[in-house]
């Protein structure tokens, strides 16, 4: 037979896993992001590499705000599934600390405040270069 606690342990630590890999791929996309933001920025180069260069910096922003959007519609799945456990064997760990934090700004809203930022900032600097 299965033990249902291990598996709790399993699945709450594949959450916690998603939410590293999330972490990762935010610093892989800001550090992309700033390193083709500081080439364009110095850089002597003709018009349409230019906007080729902002270009695929509005495209990484878009993408980069997107797979925020994917990890935490994943994330808010894995978390109501955590919930339900909880729910049906009476515990409250994970429901008691959404509840708690509830009152705080969410974080995915402040998360995509970063792509959003260089998503604007590419646009302008096609326009000023």
């Amino acid at each position: 037979m299965v033990d249902d606690k291990e598996n709790y342990k399993t699945f709450v630590k594949s959450a916690e896993k998603m939410s590293d890999k999330r972490g990762n791929f935010n610093n892989i996309y800001l550090t992309f992001s700033l390193g083709l933001f500081s080439f364009i920025s110095v850089a002597t180069i003709e018009k349409v590499p230019f906007y080729i260069l902002n270009g695929l910096g509005i495209l990484i922003s878009v993408i980069w705000f997107l797979t925020i959007d994917n990890y935490s519609k994943r994330n808010k799945v894995k978390y109501a599934i955590i919930n339900e456990y909880e729910k049906a064997n009476n515990l409250k760990w994970f429901s008691e600390e959404e509840k708690r934090t509830s009152v705080l700004t969410n974080l995915t809203i402040l998360e995509k405040l970063l792509p959003i930022s260089f998503l604007i900032i590419y646009i302008i600097m096609m326009f000023i270069k």
